[in-house]
């Protein structure tokens, strides 16, 4: 399942069935290994308003047209 999760400074897309927990790393559709935050995660209080990361939503898009 493709979703996005807000960490280090940019909005990532991951493949997973669930969202990473704060302090947890994954790799990005990017190829990026990043580490989520607590003010990464909206449930938590966190916001998300860093930008898109390009990469990662051209590797999205690349996905869904294989479909």
């Amino acid at each position: 399942m493709l979703r996005w999760q807000q960490a280090e400074g940019k909005r990532h897309a991951l493949d997973g069935t669930f969202p990473p927990r704060p302090e947890e790393q994954f790799t990005t559709l990017c190829g990026e290994e990043v580490t989520v935050a607590v003010c990464d995660v909206p449930q938590l209080g966190g916001n998300w308003f860093d930008p898109t990361c390009a990469e990662c939503r051209a590797a999205w898009l690349a996905r869904l047209a294989r479909c």
